[in-house]
């Protein structure tokens, strides 16, 4: 009896011709699919609940969010935004580059969006650093949700900001003891995503325990493609030669070899107040096996430093507003550069 009354049920609404949303000739609304079927079963009892939650409501309103690990089933294609060095923002300012970029990057609709760190200007407190950090979700709000970030070294100042950063964001807590939320992994659909912090305790340094931490994480992964970010670049090649992890080569080197060893498919940094791609491979860094890129999207709203000389770099653009869509379909990669009023400056496709 139950049965025939649902199968009666998913009959009469599939005869109505008409979808969720529509109206009828008397301009009532008609419910929901489920609405509906949940008033004629509404007598049924437990049957009728679990028939209802199994249908799928793609009218829905108030979808709930799919976290990251639960998607890597749906699909290898998908893509996602970098942008980087935003400390000269101002909240109350709605035509700021900032605020800007955040509008083109909702429309474009990426799944990800990953800041490269420098999220704010220089704070001196906990508590100045707080309501920067709150300041800038306020401003990031359309994307929040889907946003992981790096912590610079001006998010940082003489170690002040840590706390506050964990107080303000909301981000995986899996990397080494003393790095929640400032180190962190997570997978998405076919690729593997890591963020590092390259300021704390040191500036200019990814330590040692975030590195054997990273090692472990590389190695447990499955995943065709595994992006890195973290703020200052290994490679730098503009105004911050010597104030990145340059400053210390062996602990540089010690990284980058972990990057290799895994292959992983690129980094992304900030830092240098530019956009620039490089490659590092053996003629770089000498006994590497694998061709790394570097990219720095540091320059969403900053202010602007000297571009490299072109022999360093295979791209390099200079001007506020930028930011990065990156398109991943299984191990082949695009990542466009984007000015503020969202038109491609160059796109860049490879392969791991």
């Amino acid at each position: 009896m139950k049965k025939s009354l649902v199968i009666f049920a998913i009959m009469l609404l599939a005869g109505t011709g008409l979808s969720a949303g529509a109206q009828s000739a008397d301009s009532r609304p008609l419910l929901s699919f489920r609405g509906v079927l949940f008033g004629i079963l509404k007598d049924i009892g437990t049957e009728a609940t679990n028939i209802i939650s199994a249908v799928h409501n793609p009218f829905s309103l108030n979808a709930t969010s799919v976290s990251p690990a639960a998607q890597t089933n749906s699909g290898d294609a998908f893509s996602f935004a970098v942008m980087g060095d935003t400390q000269s923002f101002s909240a109350g300012n709605p035509n700021g580059n900032f605020q800007t970029v955040v509008k083109d990057i909702t429309k474009d609709n990426v799944d990800l969006v990953f800041s490269t760190g420098d999220l704010t200007g220089s704070c001196e407190s906990y508590t100045e650093c707080l309501k920067k950090h709150n300041d800038w979700k306020s401003v990031d709000a359309p994307l929040l949700s889907k946003t992981y970030a790096a912590m610079g070294n001006h998010d940082n100042i003489e170690d002040k900001g840590g706390k506050a950063w964990q107080d303000a964001f909301n981000f995986p807590a899996n990397g080494p003891s003393g790095f929640s939320e400032l180190a962190y992994s997570f997978d998405f659909k076919n690729s593997h995503f890591v963020v590092l912090d390259s300021d704390s305790p040191d500036m200019h340094e990814i330590n040692g325990e975030q590195r054997a931490w990273l090692e472990k994480d590389l190695a447990a992964s499955k995943k065709d493609d595994t992006f890195v970010f973290f703020h200052e670049p290994a490679f730098p090649v503009s105004s911050k030669v010597g104030e990145s992890l340059d400053k210390n080569p062996s602990d540089r080197n010690a990284l980058w070899n972990i990057f290799d060893k895994y292959n992983v498919t690129a980094v992304f940094n900030g830092h240098e107040h530019i956009v620039s791609r490089r490659k590092i491979d053996s003629s770089v860094l000498p006994g590497v096996k694998n061709a790394i890129y570097q990219f720095v999207f540091g320059s969403t709203d900053s202010f602007d430093h000297d571009l490299p000389d072109p022999s360093a770099v295979e791209y390099a653009n200079r001007g506020q507003g930028r930011f990065g869509i990156v398109s991943v379909k299984g191990k082949e990669i695009t990542v466009k550069t984007m000015s503020a009023d969202n038109q491609e400056l160059d796109s860049f496709t490879f392969a791991k």
